[in-house]
Protein backbone atom coordinates (compact mmCIF):
# COMPACT_ATOMS: atom_id res chain seq x y z
CA UNK A 1 0.00 0.00 0.00
CA UNK A 2 1.85 2.88 -1.11
CA UNK A 3 1.48 6.28 1.29
CA UNK A 4 2.30 9.80 0.70
CA UNK A 5 4.15 11.71 3.77
CA UNK A 6 1.80 12.79 6.35
CA UNK A 7 0.96 16.00 7.86
CA UNK A 8 0.41 16.88 11.21
CA UNK A 9 -2.57 19.15 10.98
CA UNK A 10 -5.82 19.60 13.22
CA UNK A 11 -7.68 20.83 9.50
CA UNK A 12 -8.39 17.68 7.02
CA UNK A 13 -6.12 18.00 3.88
CA UNK A 14 -7.22 19.47 0.95
CA UNK A 15 -7.09 18.13 -2.68
CA UNK A 16 -4.33 19.96 -3.54
CA UNK A 17 -2.24 19.05 -0.48
CA UNK A 18 -3.62 14.71 -1.31
CA UNK A 19 -2.78 14.82 -5.10
CA UNK A 20 -2.94 11.15 -5.98
CA UNK A 21 -3.67 9.93 -2.87
CA UNK A 22 -6.23 8.53 -1.20
CA UNK A 23 -7.29 5.45 0.85
CA UNK A 24 -9.62 2.48 0.37
CA UNK A 25 -12.24 2.80 3.17
CA UNK A 26 -14.40 0.84 5.45
CA UNK A 27 -16.91 1.54 7.51
CA UNK A 28 -17.61 -0.23 10.63
CA UNK A 29 -20.76 -0.03 13.11
CA UNK A 30 -21.67 -2.09 16.07
CA UNK A 31 -24.92 -2.20 18.35
CA UNK A 32 -24.42 -3.94 21.72
CA UNK A 33 -26.28 -6.89 22.87
CA UNK A 34 -28.51 -4.63 25.08
CA UNK A 35 -29.40 -2.10 22.36
CA UNK A 36 -30.16 -5.17 19.93
CA UNK A 37 -33.37 -4.72 18.54
CA UNK A 38 -34.64 -1.31 19.91
CA UNK A 39 -36.06 1.13 17.82
CA UNK A 40 -33.08 4.15 19.73
CA UNK A 41 -32.23 6.11 16.59
CA UNK A 42 -28.88 7.44 18.41
CA UNK A 43 -27.83 3.79 18.83
CA UNK A 44 -29.18 2.35 15.51
CA UNK A 45 -26.72 0.74 13.81
CA UNK A 46 -28.54 2.93 10.47
CA UNK A 47 -27.65 6.11 12.83
CA UNK A 48 -23.80 5.12 13.35
CA UNK A 49 -23.44 4.05 9.22
CA UNK A 50 -25.18 7.59 8.24
CA UNK A 51 -22.77 9.51 10.44
CA UNK A 52 -19.76 7.67 8.89
CA UNK A 53 -20.85 7.97 5.48
CA UNK A 54 -21.50 11.77 5.69
CA UNK A 55 -17.62 11.62 7.22
CA UNK A 56 -16.39 9.87 4.31
CA UNK A 57 -18.41 12.02 1.56
CA UNK A 58 -16.68 15.24 2.92
CA UNK A 59 -12.93 13.91 2.79
CA UNK A 60 -11.52 13.57 -0.95
CA UNK A 61 -8.94 11.31 0.21
CA UNK A 62 -11.39 8.71 1.68
CA UNK A 63 -13.04 6.29 -0.96
CA UNK A 64 -15.60 4.07 0.85
CA UNK A 65 -15.70 0.36 -0.83
CA UNK A 66 -17.69 -1.61 2.64
CA UNK A 67 -19.52 -0.90 5.55
CA UNK A 68 -19.21 -4.12 8.36
CA UNK A 69 -21.96 -3.71 10.75
CA UNK A 70 -22.15 -6.21 14.04
CA UNK A 71 -25.55 -6.50 15.45
CA UNK A 72 -26.19 -7.74 18.93
CA UNK A 73 -22.69 -8.35 20.03
CA UNK A 74 -20.35 -7.05 23.03
CA UNK A 75 -18.21 -4.57 22.76
CA UNK A 76 -15.79 -6.14 25.50
CA UNK A 77 -14.65 -8.67 23.14
CA UNK A 78 -13.08 -8.55 19.56
CA UNK A 79 -14.20 -11.79 18.31
CA UNK A 80 -17.20 -10.64 16.51
CA UNK A 81 -18.32 -11.86 12.84
CA UNK A 82 -18.17 -8.79 10.77
CA UNK A 83 -14.99 -7.23 12.34
CA UNK A 84 -13.21 -10.33 12.04
CA UNK A 85 -14.06 -10.24 8.27
CA UNK A 86 -12.85 -6.41 7.98
CA UNK A 87 -9.33 -7.55 9.79
CA UNK A 88 -9.24 -10.33 7.02
CA UNK A 89 -9.51 -7.85 4.63
CA UNK A 90 -7.24 -5.63 6.07
CA UNK A 91 -4.25 -7.98 5.94
CA UNK A 92 -4.64 -9.01 2.53
CA UNK A 93 -4.53 -4.90 1.21
CA UNK A 94 -8.73 -4.86 0.24
CA UNK A 95 -9.00 -1.88 3.09
CA UNK A 96 -6.86 1.01 4.05
CA UNK A 97 -8.37 3.15 6.22
CA UNK A 98 -11.48 2.82 9.31
CA UNK A 99 -14.30 5.24 9.88
CA UNK A 100 -16.08 4.55 13.14
CA UNK A 101 -18.35 6.85 14.65
CA UNK A 102 -16.72 6.91 18.07
CA UNK A 103 -14.61 4.55 20.16
CA UNK A 104 -17.46 2.44 22.15
CA UNK A 105 -18.44 1.17 19.20
CA UNK A 106 -15.08 -0.06 18.29
CA UNK A 107 -14.82 -1.81 21.73
CA UNK A 108 -14.82 -1.54 25.07
CA UNK A 109 -11.78 -2.91 26.57
CA UNK A 110 -9.61 -0.25 26.55
CA UNK A 111 -6.27 -1.90 27.13
CA UNK A 112 -6.99 -4.15 23.19
CA UNK A 113 -8.56 -0.56 22.34
CA UNK A 114 -4.95 0.77 23.26
CA UNK A 115 -3.35 -1.91 21.43
CA UNK A 116 -4.77 -1.58 18.37
CA UNK A 117 -4.48 2.38 18.11
CA UNK A 118 -0.63 2.33 19.49
CA UNK A 119 0.97 -1.17 17.94
CA UNK A 120 -1.82 -3.20 15.45
CA UNK A 121 -2.74 -0.11 12.78
CA UNK A 122 0.62 1.16 12.74
CA UNK A 123 2.31 -1.89 11.93
CA UNK A 124 -0.45 -2.63 9.16
CA UNK A 125 -0.08 1.08 7.82
CA UNK A 126 -3.93 1.44 8.56
CA UNK A 127 -5.63 5.04 8.33
CA UNK A 128 -8.08 4.91 11.87
CA UNK A 129 -10.79 7.68 12.30
CA UNK A 130 -13.06 8.12 14.95
CA UNK A 131 -15.46 10.78 13.92
CA UNK A 132 -17.39 11.61 17.43
CA UNK A 133 -13.76 12.03 19.39
CA UNK A 134 -12.07 13.93 16.46
CA UNK A 135 -9.63 10.95 16.32
CA UNK A 136 -7.53 10.42 13.04
CA UNK A 137 -4.43 8.05 13.61
CA UNK A 138 -2.90 10.37 10.61
CA UNK A 139 -2.72 13.36 13.14
CA UNK A 140 -1.84 11.36 15.78
CA UNK A 141 1.86 9.60 15.70
CA UNK A 142 3.62 7.65 18.32
CA UNK A 143 3.01 5.69 21.15
CA UNK A 144 1.50 9.07 22.81
CA UNK A 145 -0.71 10.19 20.13
CA UNK A 146 -2.95 7.73 21.17
CA UNK A 147 -2.35 7.65 24.63
CA UNK A 148 -5.48 10.33 25.75
CA UNK A 149 -7.61 7.80 23.29
CA UNK A 150 -6.94 4.74 24.77
CA UNK A 151 -7.60 6.67 28.44
CA UNK A 152 -10.33 8.04 26.83
CA UNK A 153 -11.71 4.48 26.16
CA UNK A 154 -11.20 3.19 29.66
CA UNK A 155 -13.28 5.95 31.01
CA UNK A 156 -16.40 4.45 28.54
CA UNK A 157 -15.38 0.77 29.60
CA UNK A 158 -15.82 2.71 33.33
CA UNK A 159 -18.91 4.24 32.50
CA UNK A 160 -20.82 1.60 31.42
CA UNK A 161 -19.83 -0.37 34.69
CA UNK A 162 -20.88 2.61 36.73
CA UNK A 163 -24.06 2.30 34.06
CA UNK A 164 -25.26 -0.77 34.61
CA UNK A 165 -24.98 -0.58 38.83
CA UNK A 166 -27.16 2.76 38.10
CA UNK A 167 -29.64 0.82 36.06
CA UNK A 168 -29.93 -1.73 38.60
CA UNK A 169 -30.43 0.12 41.23
CA UNK A 170 -33.16 2.69 39.48
CA UNK A 171 -34.83 -0.64 38.71
CA UNK A 172 -35.18 -1.46 42.42
CA UNK A 173 -36.11 1.57 43.70
CA UNK A 174 -38.95 1.74 40.49
CA UNK A 175 -40.02 -1.65 42.07
CA UNK A 176 -40.24 -0.75 45.69
CA UNK A 177 -42.94 1.72 44.72
CA UNK A 178 -45.19 -0.97 43.12
CA UNK A 179 -44.25 -0.22 39.50
CA UNK A 180 -43.14 -3.90 37.43
CA UNK A 181 -40.02 -4.24 35.31
CA UNK A 182 -40.25 -7.60 34.12
CA UNK A 183 -40.26 -8.55 30.66
CA UNK A 184 -43.13 -11.53 31.41
CA UNK A 185 -46.08 -11.47 33.73
CA UNK A 186 -47.20 -14.31 35.83
CA UNK A 187 -50.05 -16.70 34.74
CA UNK A 188 -53.30 -14.98 35.22
CA UNK A 189 -52.38 -11.24 34.84
CA UNK A 190 -51.18 -8.90 31.69
CA UNK A 191 -49.56 -5.76 31.41
CA UNK A 192 -51.91 -2.73 31.29
CA UNK A 193 -52.15 -1.25 27.91
CA UNK A 194 -51.75 1.99 29.36
CA UNK A 195 -49.07 1.39 31.41
CA UNK A 196 -46.63 -1.23 31.15
CA UNK A 197 -45.28 -0.75 34.62
CA UNK A 198 -48.61 -1.80 35.96
CA UNK A 199 -50.35 -5.13 35.57
CA UNK A 200 -53.77 -6.18 35.24
CA UNK A 201 -56.41 -9.34 35.65
CA UNK A 202 -56.74 -11.33 32.46
CA UNK A 203 -59.81 -12.70 33.54
CA UNK A 204 -59.68 -15.81 31.77
CA UNK A 205 -56.49 -16.81 32.97
CA UNK A 206 -57.67 -15.80 36.68
CA UNK A 207 -60.15 -18.19 36.72
CA UNK A 208 -58.16 -20.99 35.81
CA UNK A 209 -56.20 -19.93 38.98
CA UNK A 210 -59.23 -20.10 41.30
CA UNK A 211 -60.44 -23.17 39.49
CA UNK A 212 -56.72 -24.82 40.08
CA UNK A 213 -57.11 -23.70 44.07
CA UNK A 214 -60.83 -24.82 44.43
CA UNK A 215 -59.78 -28.10 42.86
CA UNK A 216 -57.07 -28.67 45.09
CA UNK A 217 -59.11 -27.93 47.68
CA UNK A 218 -61.82 -30.56 46.90
CA UNK A 219 -59.43 -33.54 47.21
CA UNK A 220 -57.54 -33.37 43.62
CA UNK A 221 -53.43 -34.23 43.72
CA UNK A 222 -51.28 -32.10 41.44
CA UNK A 223 -51.37 -34.54 38.83
CA UNK A 224 -55.01 -34.95 38.68
CA UNK A 225 -55.08 -31.46 38.40
CA UNK A 226 -53.16 -31.10 35.52
CA UNK A 227 -54.88 -33.94 33.86
CA UNK A 228 -58.25 -32.46 34.22
CA UNK A 229 -56.92 -28.70 32.79
CA UNK A 230 -55.10 -30.84 29.98
CA UNK A 231 -58.83 -32.72 28.89
CA UNK A 232 -60.37 -29.22 28.80
CA UNK A 233 -57.49 -28.33 26.28
CA UNK A 234 -57.43 -25.16 29.02
CA UNK A 235 -53.92 -22.94 27.32
CA UNK A 236 -50.89 -23.78 29.35
CA UNK A 237 -48.70 -20.71 30.85
CA UNK A 238 -46.62 -21.01 27.63
CA UNK A 239 -49.92 -20.88 25.44
CA UNK A 240 -51.16 -18.02 27.09
CA UNK A 241 -48.39 -15.84 26.33
CA UNK A 242 -48.41 -16.50 23.06
CA UNK A 243 -52.06 -15.61 22.66
CA UNK A 244 -50.80 -12.15 24.44
CA UNK A 245 -49.02 -12.07 21.43
CA UNK A 246 -45.65 -12.28 23.64
CA UNK A 247 -42.80 -14.58 21.92
CA UNK A 248 -42.15 -16.58 25.20
CA UNK A 249 -40.15 -20.06 25.15
CA UNK A 250 -39.46 -21.87 28.20
CA UNK A 251 -35.98 -22.62 29.35
CA UNK A 252 -37.20 -25.93 29.64
CA UNK A 253 -38.86 -26.70 26.97
CA UNK A 254 -40.86 -30.21 26.08
CA UNK A 255 -41.88 -28.87 23.07
CA UNK A 256 -45.87 -30.36 24.06
CA UNK A 257 -46.58 -27.76 26.11
CA UNK A 258 -49.32 -29.19 28.91
CA UNK A 259 -50.03 -28.84 31.80
CA UNK A 260 -48.08 -31.08 34.52
CA UNK A 261 -47.92 -31.23 38.44
CA UNK A 262 -44.85 -29.05 38.37
CA UNK A 263 -46.73 -26.45 36.59
CA UNK A 264 -49.72 -26.56 39.46
CA UNK A 265 -47.40 -26.86 42.19
CA UNK A 266 -46.10 -23.54 40.88
CA UNK A 267 -49.17 -21.60 40.47
CA UNK A 268 -50.16 -22.54 43.89
CA UNK A 269 -47.34 -21.73 45.40
CA UNK A 270 -46.96 -18.76 44.20
CA UNK A 271 -47.79 -15.13 46.89
CA UNK A 272 -48.53 -12.99 44.04
CA UNK A 273 -51.90 -14.41 43.72
CA UNK A 274 -52.63 -12.95 47.02
CA UNK A 275 -51.46 -9.25 45.30
CA UNK A 276 -47.89 -9.34 46.59
CA UNK A 277 -45.43 -8.18 43.73
CA UNK A 278 -42.23 -9.82 43.82
CA UNK A 279 -39.41 -8.53 41.87
CA UNK A 280 -35.66 -8.95 41.74
CA UNK A 281 -35.62 -12.89 42.64
CA UNK A 282 -32.64 -13.40 40.36
CA UNK A 283 -29.44 -11.09 39.48
CA UNK A 284 -27.26 -10.48 36.80
CA UNK A 285 -23.38 -10.34 38.14
CA UNK A 286 -20.36 -9.67 35.89
CA UNK A 287 -19.76 -7.95 32.97
CA UNK A 288 -19.75 -8.24 29.14
CA UNK A 289 -19.34 -12.03 28.19
CA UNK A 290 -18.56 -12.98 31.93
CA UNK A 291 -22.36 -12.44 32.44
CA UNK A 292 -24.71 -14.96 34.98
CA UNK A 293 -27.61 -15.08 36.42
CA UNK A 294 -27.96 -16.10 39.81
CA UNK A 295 -31.06 -16.51 42.72
CA UNK A 296 -30.93 -13.55 45.17
CA UNK A 297 -31.49 -14.28 48.85
CA UNK A 298 -35.27 -14.02 49.76
CA UNK A 299 -34.43 -11.04 52.10
CA UNK A 300 -33.10 -9.05 48.97
CA UNK A 301 -35.97 -9.40 46.66
CA UNK A 302 -38.43 -6.39 46.07
CA UNK A 303 -41.66 -7.68 47.78
CA UNK A 304 -44.63 -5.18 47.76
CA UNK A 305 -47.89 -5.77 49.13
CA UNK A 306 -51.14 -4.52 47.66
CA UNK A 307 -48.95 -3.68 44.16
CA UNK A 308 -51.16 -6.11 41.95
CA UNK A 309 -54.82 -7.02 42.00
CA UNK A 310 -55.75 -10.35 44.40
CA UNK A 311 -57.14 -13.44 42.52
CA UNK A 312 -57.50 -15.43 45.43
CA UNK A 313 -57.83 -14.90 49.25
CA UNK A 314 -54.94 -15.45 52.09
CA UNK A 315 -57.52 -18.39 53.47
CA UNK A 316 -57.66 -19.96 50.08
CA UNK A 317 -53.58 -19.62 49.65
CA UNK A 318 -52.84 -20.76 53.01
CA UNK A 319 -55.58 -24.05 53.03
CA UNK A 320 -54.00 -25.20 49.45
CA UNK A 321 -50.56 -24.71 50.42
CA UNK A 322 -51.26 -26.56 53.76
CA UNK A 323 -52.99 -29.44 52.59
CA UNK A 324 -49.61 -29.62 50.09
CA UNK A 325 -47.52 -29.34 53.18
CA UNK A 326 -49.55 -32.41 54.71
CA UNK A 327 -48.95 -34.76 51.78
CA UNK A 328 -45.42 -33.73 51.35
CA UNK A 329 -44.75 -35.03 54.94
CA UNK A 330 -46.80 -38.15 54.42
CA UNK A 331 -44.54 -39.46 51.57
CA UNK A 332 -41.61 -41.20 53.08
CA UNK A 333 -37.92 -39.46 52.09
CA UNK A 334 -35.37 -41.90 51.65
CA UNK A 335 -31.77 -40.86 52.56
CA UNK A 336 -30.03 -42.76 49.82
CA UNK A 337 -28.82 -41.23 46.86
CA UNK A 338 -31.06 -41.27 44.15
CA UNK A 339 -29.17 -43.78 41.44
CA UNK A 340 -29.62 -42.18 37.56
CA UNK A 341 -32.26 -42.86 35.70
CA UNK A 342 -31.95 -43.79 32.06
CA UNK A 343 -35.13 -44.54 31.20
CA UNK A 344 -36.61 -42.20 28.95
CA UNK A 345 -40.22 -41.98 27.31
CA UNK A 346 -39.86 -42.08 23.41
CA UNK A 347 -42.07 -40.01 22.49
CA UNK A 348 -42.25 -36.86 24.67
CA UNK A 349 -38.91 -37.47 25.82
CA UNK A 350 -39.85 -37.52 29.52
CA UNK A 351 -38.18 -39.36 32.02
CA UNK A 352 -39.95 -42.33 32.70
CA UNK A 353 -41.05 -42.68 36.65
CA UNK A 354 -42.18 -45.53 39.39
CA UNK A 355 -45.34 -46.66 39.44
CA UNK A 356 -46.39 -45.76 43.28
CA UNK A 357 -46.57 -49.85 43.52
CA UNK A 358 -44.44 -51.06 46.70
CA UNK A 359 -43.73 -54.68 45.85
CA UNK A 360 -43.64 -54.70 41.98
CA UNK A 361 -42.74 -51.47 40.73
CA UNK A 362 -42.84 -50.30 37.45
CA UNK A 363 -42.08 -48.03 34.65
CA UNK A 364 -44.59 -45.37 33.62
CA UNK A 365 -44.56 -42.07 31.08
CA UNK A 366 -45.35 -39.03 33.87
CA UNK A 367 -47.48 -37.80 31.33
CA UNK A 368 -49.76 -40.72 31.64
CA UNK A 369 -51.15 -38.66 35.12
CA UNK A 370 -52.02 -35.59 32.62
CA UNK A 371 -53.53 -37.09 29.22
CA UNK A 372 -55.73 -40.34 29.33
CA UNK A 373 -54.36 -40.69 25.61
CA UNK A 374 -51.57 -41.17 22.94
CA UNK A 375 -48.72 -43.64 23.22
CA UNK A 376 -47.04 -42.36 26.44
CA UNK A 377 -50.03 -43.67 28.08
CA UNK A 378 -49.27 -47.17 27.09
CA UNK A 379 -46.03 -47.47 28.09
CA UNK A 380 -46.28 -50.01 31.16
CA UNK A 381 -43.30 -51.98 32.11
CA UNK A 382 -42.07 -53.86 35.32
CA UNK A 383 -38.94 -51.88 36.57
CA UNK A 384 -37.35 -55.36 37.73
CA UNK A 385 -37.78 -56.88 33.83
CA UNK A 386 -36.69 -53.79 32.52
CA UNK A 387 -33.59 -53.38 34.17
CA UNK A 388 -33.16 -57.51 33.46
CA UNK A 389 -33.20 -56.22 29.40
CA UNK A 390 -30.88 -53.79 29.97
CA UNK A 391 -28.58 -55.47 31.88
CA UNK A 392 -28.11 -58.87 29.40
CA UNK A 393 -28.28 -56.52 26.29
CA UNK A 394 -25.22 -54.45 27.74
CA UNK A 395 -23.28 -57.76 28.67
CA UNK A 396 -24.19 -59.49 25.56
CA UNK A 397 -23.02 -56.24 23.59
CA UNK A 398 -19.68 -56.02 25.80
CA UNK A 399 -19.19 -59.75 24.54
CA UNK A 400 -19.06 -58.92 21.06
CA UNK A 401 -16.54 -56.24 21.70
CA UNK A 402 -14.64 -58.22 23.34
CA UNK A 403 -14.25 -60.58 20.24
CA UNK A 404 -13.80 -58.29 18.34
CA UNK A 405 -11.13 -56.51 20.17
CA UNK A 406 -9.43 -59.99 20.46
CA UNK A 407 -9.85 -60.59 16.52
CA UNK A 408 -8.02 -57.86 15.79
CA UNK A 409 -5.09 -57.88 18.24
CA UNK A 410 -5.07 -61.32 16.60
CA UNK A 411 -5.02 -60.37 13.08
CA UNK A 412 -4.41 -57.21 11.84
CA UNK A 413 -2.63 -56.07 15.36
CA UNK A 414 -0.28 -58.71 15.16
CA UNK A 415 0.56 -58.05 11.45
CA UNK A 416 0.95 -54.85 12.28
CA UNK A 417 3.33 -55.87 14.63
CA UNK A 418 5.39 -58.94 12.85
CA UNK A 419 6.05 -55.71 10.13
CA UNK A 420 7.34 -53.41 12.68
CA UNK A 421 9.03 -56.14 14.29
CA UNK A 422 10.84 -56.67 10.80
CA UNK A 423 11.69 -52.84 9.95
CA UNK A 424 13.47 -52.29 13.25
CA UNK A 425 15.67 -55.10 12.28
CA UNK A 426 16.32 -53.97 8.98
CA UNK A 427 17.12 -50.69 10.63
CA UNK A 428 19.14 -51.83 12.93
CA UNK A 429 21.21 -54.17 10.29
CA UNK A 430 21.54 -50.77 8.42
CA UNK A 431 22.36 -49.08 11.34
CA UNK A 432 25.58 -51.21 11.96
CA UNK A 433 26.46 -52.19 8.57
CA UNK A 434 27.00 -47.43 8.14
CA UNK A 435 29.00 -48.28 12.02
CA UNK A 436 30.95 -50.45 10.08
CA UNK A 437 31.75 -48.62 7.25
CA UNK A 438 32.59 -45.69 9.27
CA UNK A 439 35.24 -48.08 11.02
CA UNK A 440 36.68 -49.36 7.37
CA UNK A 441 36.39 -45.21 5.90
CA UNK A 442 39.25 -44.28 9.14
CA UNK A 443 41.26 -47.50 8.05
CA UNK A 444 41.29 -46.26 4.44
CA UNK A 445 42.35 -42.57 5.34
CA UNK A 446 45.35 -44.23 7.78
CA UNK A 447 46.25 -45.99 4.52
CA UNK A 448 46.11 -42.97 2.70
CA UNK A 449 43.07 -43.52 0.43
CA UNK A 450 41.09 -40.61 1.56
CA UNK A 451 42.12 -37.23 2.80
CA UNK A 452 41.38 -35.26 6.07
CA UNK A 453 38.43 -33.47 4.32
CA UNK A 454 37.12 -36.52 2.35
CA UNK A 455 37.31 -38.20 5.83
CA UNK A 456 35.85 -35.85 7.72
CA UNK A 457 32.66 -35.60 5.07
CA UNK A 458 31.94 -38.94 4.81
CA UNK A 459 32.13 -39.29 9.17
CA UNK A 460 30.20 -36.59 9.18
CA UNK A 461 27.93 -37.96 6.72
CA UNK A 462 27.56 -41.59 8.65
CA UNK A 463 26.72 -39.82 11.84
CA UNK A 464 23.78 -38.03 10.69
CA UNK A 465 22.24 -40.90 8.94
CA UNK A 466 23.36 -43.35 12.23
CA UNK A 467 21.58 -40.31 14.04
CA UNK A 468 18.73 -40.37 11.80
CA UNK A 469 18.40 -44.58 11.89
CA UNK A 470 18.49 -44.07 15.79
CA UNK A 471 15.35 -41.63 16.17
CA UNK A 472 13.19 -44.12 13.35
CA UNK A 473 13.82 -46.94 15.60
CA UNK A 474 13.11 -45.33 18.31
CA UNK A 475 9.99 -44.42 17.22
CA UNK A 476 8.75 -47.96 16.19
CA UNK A 477 9.63 -49.33 19.47
CA UNK A 478 7.69 -46.31 21.70
CA UNK A 479 4.47 -47.14 19.03
CA UNK A 480 5.11 -50.68 19.42
CA UNK A 481 4.68 -50.68 22.90
CA UNK A 482 1.84 -48.28 23.30
CA UNK A 483 -0.51 -50.17 20.95
CA UNK A 484 -1.11 -53.23 23.24
CA UNK A 485 -1.48 -51.84 26.39
CA UNK A 486 -4.37 -50.10 24.69
CA UNK A 487 -5.57 -52.70 23.51
CA UNK A 488 -5.55 -54.46 26.78
CA UNK A 489 -7.26 -51.39 28.60
CA UNK A 490 -10.19 -51.68 25.94
CA UNK A 491 -11.01 -55.45 26.55
CA UNK A 492 -10.55 -55.09 30.61
CA UNK A 493 -13.00 -52.36 30.75
CA UNK A 494 -15.29 -54.49 28.18
CA UNK A 495 -14.80 -57.67 30.04
CA UNK A 496 -16.05 -55.48 33.50
CA UNK A 497 -19.12 -54.42 32.40
CA UNK A 498 -19.99 -57.81 30.49
CA UNK A 499 -19.24 -59.78 34.26
CA UNK A 500 -22.29 -57.35 36.09
CA UNK A 501 -24.36 -59.35 38.31
CA UNK A 502 -27.17 -56.62 38.69
CA UNK A 503 -28.57 -53.68 37.37
CA UNK A 504 -26.91 -50.24 38.48
CA UNK A 505 -27.89 -47.19 36.93
CA UNK A 506 -24.91 -45.25 38.13
CA UNK A 507 -22.40 -47.54 36.97
CA UNK A 508 -23.84 -48.17 33.68
CA UNK A 509 -24.73 -44.35 32.44
CA UNK A 510 -20.83 -44.22 31.76
CA UNK A 511 -21.40 -46.67 28.66
CA UNK A 512 -25.82 -46.26 28.09
CA UNK A 513 -27.10 -42.63 26.81
CA UNK A 514 -30.78 -43.61 27.45
CA UNK A 515 -32.70 -46.70 27.10
CA UNK A 516 -36.21 -46.24 25.37
CA UNK A 517 -39.10 -48.07 26.31
CA UNK A 518 -41.86 -48.57 23.50
CA UNK A 519 -45.73 -48.85 24.33
CA UNK A 520 -45.33 -52.52 22.97
CA UNK A 521 -42.48 -53.12 25.83
CA UNK A 522 -39.55 -53.05 23.15
CA UNK A 523 -36.32 -51.75 24.65
CA UNK A 524 -33.90 -49.98 22.85
CA UNK A 525 -30.47 -48.79 24.50
CA UNK A 526 -28.73 -45.88 23.01
CA UNK A 527 -24.75 -46.51 23.66
CA UNK A 528 -22.21 -44.16 24.16
CA UNK A 529 -18.44 -43.57 22.72
CA UNK A 530 -16.56 -44.95 20.14
CA UNK A 531 -16.45 -48.63 21.56
CA UNK A 532 -20.48 -48.42 21.38
CA UNK A 533 -21.12 -46.58 18.09
CA UNK A 534 -24.59 -48.96 17.85
CA UNK A 535 -28.33 -49.20 19.23
CA UNK A 536 -29.39 -52.55 20.61
CA UNK A 537 -32.52 -53.66 20.02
Amino acid sequence: MARKSRKNSSQPESTAQIGQMSYVTAIYARLSVENSGKQDEGASLQNQIDVCKEYVAGCPYLRLAEVYADNGKTGTVFDRPAWNRLMDDVRSGKVEAIVVRDLSRFGRDYIEVGNYLEFVFPAMGMRFISVNDNYDSDRNFGVTGGMDVAYKNLIYQLYSMDLSRKVKSARRTRNLSGEYTASFVCYGYKKDPDDKHKLIIDEEAAKVVVEIFSLIIAGYNASEVARILNERKIPTRVQNQWKNGINYVPVHNKGDYMWDNSEVIAIVQNEQYKGIMIQNKCETVGFGDNKKVRKRNKEDWSVVEGAIPRIVSDEMFDEVNKMLRVEARGIEKSTKKRKKNLFICPYCGRKLMNSSAVCTPKLLCPKRRMVRTGECQQIFMLKSEAQDKVLEITKEICRTLIQEEELKRASKDKRKVTSDEYLISELKAEYDRISNSTVSCYQSYREGKYTKEEYVQLRKTNQELLADLENQISDLQEKAANQEPDTEEKIEQLTQYSMLEQYDGDVLSNIIDKVLIYNDKDIEVVFKGENFIRNAV
